[in-house]
């Protein structure tokens, strides 16, 4: 496009184009192809002037628009012409106007050399704007009724039920929660580029149309509406307030020079987002994790997203302390999968599915987190020109039986089960003639519920008191005896069941462990302990090569007994070996 040759961008500076717009006078404030007309230039961004940025979505790729830059027409999308309008609509009003940056017009999306060093400075173009703009889309009949409620719940600090917005509100309520419903469920807030974009941002103002809102007083008034019980916490309000938490998050603790305890968390939590560039499910946070991995995380265009998702796991696995990235592995999605990964790297295309072992460790109590592989330190290999990696760990056992626990529970039309300690030991029976479970002393059916649920229910002596005390009504025991748990009780647990084995079966190993892993595991597969490792992990050997077993990675597992590492301490232990991963 002209307007790249006129403007080229220097790549070992930190350059950056620019464009001050405004409506022609000469012609109608409608919607026509020459409403919007401007310049662009280029800028150090090191000493660039003040300027605002545009948070958008995509949308489809029409480039149906036209506005006039630099004396030429520029294409544009009719999803960005809209919130351009809107912004120089608002800038008349106001009777100033300020330079923007906007990723579809100020990089060359055909230049993918460029645009790699683009998303390179992305986390620093929206850091230094002065206020970025979300632009939502254009509002609906209820739009207004939306961003008065926000208003309302955000300026208001109090019991919701008996007060004065409760009584204002009263008429309307159900017409207020549609709105939300609206508001919540809009395409903008699932993108996956907006987690970076408001993150760092230092102001964030949601427009839709001419409404607008600051972004920090959304995320007040979601958490005011969800803890009150006006509108109910969902995975589409969490979209919401998970970027809230994350955004204080990062300006508390000061940016990138964090040690980084959030940075899997950023990509398992934002795994089901959206990104018209899959490579984007990595870059699209590179500017929000620590620094150790985001200086790995190199933006390449031309390198295949399988490449980009392989490097990303080596770089992850080279800096954390940890072996989570592993568990970011969803077995059922070798069956669905469309790239052609090691089997120890997420397929970031792919939705969450269940719950995973680590799900849910809020609720721990810090000294009662997993810690299967004890103290150890992960001890990984990586080859520079193979994609085999080679991880420390102790062989723990041989699944010797696989028990597919959701064909076995009832499953109501709301995906939640029903157990109860008669229904556990009965399930028990069908997998060991024992009455206590050996290798902690418990009754087997005990050991049989606390695998089931991988040990995250609400009657987990793992769970913290102060979770306890905000979340469950019913008995609680501490040592883990709950065979006199009343039937009330046991139906508020139930429901929390069916998400955790949603994916998972049950497995006993030859020596009698109970276990639970990601459906897909067979009977031969090999349950191992990988230095570093949280949880316990599950590997197929699939060859034998130069007097080395060859494995494929399958998925993590939570295996009843050795989650405080009882099983790598002690004269029992078994000795370490290197797995080679494939």
């Amino acid at each position: 496009m002209q307007l790249y040759q006129q403007l080229p961008l220097v790549a070992d500076r930190p350059v950056i184009r620019l464009v001050h717009l405004r409506l022609n006078t000469d012609t109608t404030v409608a919607y026509n192809a020459t409403a919007i007309e401007g310049s662009a230039n280029t800028y150090d961004l090191r000493d660039v002037p003040d300027y605002d940025a545009l948070s958008y979505a995509w949308g489809p790729r029409d480039l149906s628009a036209h506005i006039t830059l630099n004396g030429e027409s520029f294409a544009v999308s009719q999803t960005l012409f809209a919130a351009l309008h809107q912004i120089c609509l608002g800038q008349g009003k106001s009777g100033g106007s300020r330079k923007l940056w906007i990723d579809a017009i100020c990089i060359n999306q055909l230049d993918n050399v460029e645009k790699s060093h683009q998303v390179m400075l992305m986390r620093d173009i929206y850091a230094k704007a002065n206020t970025v703009h979300a632009w939502i889309g254009e509002p609906d009949h209820l739009s207004a009724l939306a961003f008065d409620t926000l208003e309302r719940f955000s300026i208001y600090d109090g019991p919701f039920i008996g007060s004065s917005v409760f009584q204002d509100m009263q008429n309307e309520i159900k017409e207020r929660q549609e709105a939300i419903r609206r508001f919540v469920g809009r395409g903008y807030w699932v993108r996956m580029w907006i987690v970076q974009e408001v993150v760092v941002a230092t102001n964030v103002k949601i427009f839709c149309g001419s409404l607008a809102i600051d972004y920090d007083n959304i995320c007040i008034a979601l958490q005011r509406m969800t803890g009150s019980g006006f509108y109910p916490f969902s995975s589409t309000t969490a979209n919401l307030t998970y970027i809230g938490g994350w955004r204080s998050f990062f300006h508390r603790t000061n940016t990138q020079e964090t040690k980084g305890d959030l940075d899997v968390r950023y990509f398992l939590d934002s795994r089901g987002r959206s990104a018209t560039n899959p490579r984007d499910k990595i870059y699209a946070l590179r500017g929000i994790v620590n620094k150790a991995l985001g200086t790995l995380i190199e933006v390449d265009y031309n390198d295949t997203t399988e490449a980009v998702y392989t490097n990303f796991s080596k770089a992850v696995l080279r800096t954390r302390p940890d072996l989570q990235i592993l568990s970011s592995v969803i077995l059922r999605h070798e069956k669905v999968s469309k790239l052609d990964l090691p089997s120890y790297v997420p397929d970031w295309t792919l939705p969450s599915s269940g719950g995973g072992i680590l799900q849910r460790y809020y609720r721990f109590k810090t000294a009662h987190l997993f810690h299967a592989a004890g103290v150890s330190k992960p001890r990984v290999t990586l080859t520079e020109k193979s994609n085999s990696i080679r991880i420390e760990g102790t062989r723990l056992d041989t699944v010797a039986l696989v028990v597919p626990i959701k064909s076995l529970l009832e499953v109501r039309d709301d995906d939640s089960v029903s157990v109860d300690a008669t229904i556990l030991q009965e399930l028990t029976a069908t997998v060991s003639a024992s009455k206590t479970y050996s290798f902690t002393g418990e009754p087997s059916w005990v050991a049989y519920f606390r695998t089931l649920t991988a040990d995250r229910t609400t009657l987990s002596p793992r769970i913290d008191e102060k979770y306890l005390s905000q979340h469950w009504r019913g008995s609680h025991h501490s040592s883990g005896d709950f065979s006199d748990l009343s039937s009330s009780d046991w139906a508020v647990v139930s429901k929390e069941i069916g998400t955790i084995i949603e994916d998972k079966d049950i497995f006993l190993t030859t020596k009698g462990y109970l276990g639970l892993g990601h459906e897909g595991f067979m009977k031969g597969d090999v349950v191992c302990i990988l230095s570093g490792g949280e949880v316990p992990f599950l590997l197929r050997e699939t060859a034998q090569r130069a007097d080395e077993s060859v494995f494929r990675f399958l998925c993590e597992c939570y295996v009843h007994g050795v989650m405080d590492g009882e099983a790598v301490s002690g004269n029992g232990s078994s000795p370490l070996q290197k797995f080679l991963i494939e």
